[in-house]
């Protein structure tokens, strides 16, 4: 398992990450169009690596990475589509848990950094 922590929005999700997730190392492909003049979505089109399913206020989220961004967000299972363009998983995977991963403090006993505004997921 790797700790990781990500922030979403205003919001820091602390996560253990297995060494295989649930839907594997693949990447997944959002709806939408980030130019629709409609109802523009702005990650619509592109790559994300569903990480985590965690539960968001009393509601089942996919913890995604964002490959346009390298920022992490939440999308419902009904948001995520088959990509099948999987250049580049297993370097995107690996870069983005080793640029959050919390390391152990081996002096306090705990998991650094720490103090930040929280949510266990």
């Amino acid at each position: 398992m790797t700790r990781i922590l990500a922030r979403i929005d205003r919001w820091i999700v602390d996560v253990d990450i297995d060494p295989c997730p649930p839907l594997g190392w693949r990447f997944w492909t959002l709806p939408g169009f980030p130019t629709d003049p409609v109802e523009p979505h702005p990650y619509g089109g592109t790559r994300c690596l569903a990480l985590a399913l965690i539960d968001w206020d009393d509601s089942a989220q996919w913890l995604c990475a964002m490959e346009r961004d390298e920022s992490f967000r939440l999308f419902a299972t009904h948001d995520l589509f088959p990509c099948a363009a999987q250049h580049g998983v297993e370097a995107f995977a690996s870069a983005m848990l080793a640029r959050h991963a919390v390391q152990p403090d081996m002096f306090a006993g705990g998991y650094s950094p720490s103090g930040n505004p929280s949510k266990r997921a």
